[in-house]
């Protein structure tokens, strides 16, 4: 069997296009997706808080349980702080962790649903860390969906049409 036989995959060419691949990440899209970040947890929150607690079935504990990092610091942990964590994950670090898988994730259009395919996935993690037990489970799956949907569609709305999502082939 010959070197030229089949597909080059070690091409120059080839790796030429692959050095070239970049995801668009700059400065204005980073700030547009916390911008997109912080409209969606408005977008959240009422779902996510108020309706659970309309319905008596909101329990502060799991905010709090995620403040317990704050004890490496030595801050004891409350509500407050869960709150403010909890915050700054979906203004800060949810919305870097967007920008950088949104290239990867369908649908190819439109773009700005793939918050919600990003979303969706995140609340894989959301269930596993503040399921409330055995009362109101499939309240909980159901109300914490439809809140990761609202964000997920706000934060791929906000970066689509103010900055961009990048599309990348892979």
């Amino acid at each position: 069997m010959s070197e030229n036989d089949g597909a080059v995959a070690n091409s120059p060419t080839e790796r030429d296009a692959d050095l070239d691949a970049r995801l668009d990440i700059t400065p204005r899209v980073v700030l547009v997706s916390f911008l997109g970040g912080a409209a969606g947890l408005l977008a959240m929150v009422p779902v996510l808080f108020a309706l659970p607690a309309l319905l008596g079935l909101f329990r502060a504990e799991p905010l709090v349980e995620v403040a317990e990092l704050g004890r490496v610091l030595g801050v004891e942990p409350s509500l407050a702080l869960g709150a403010v964590v909890f915050a700054l994950g979906g203004v800060v670090a949810l919305p870097l962790l967007f920008v950088v898988a949104a290239a990867f994730l369908p649908p190819r259009e439109p773009r700005y649903a793939r918050g919600i395919t990003f979303a969706t996935i995140m609340w894989t993690g959301f269930v596993i860390a503040f399921w409330p037990g055995e009362y109101a489970g499939v309240i909980f799956l159901g109300v914490s969906l439809a809140a990761h949907w609202a964000y997920g569609y706000v934060l791929g709305r906000v970066t689509d049409h103010f900055a961009h999502i990048s599309q990348h082939t892979i």
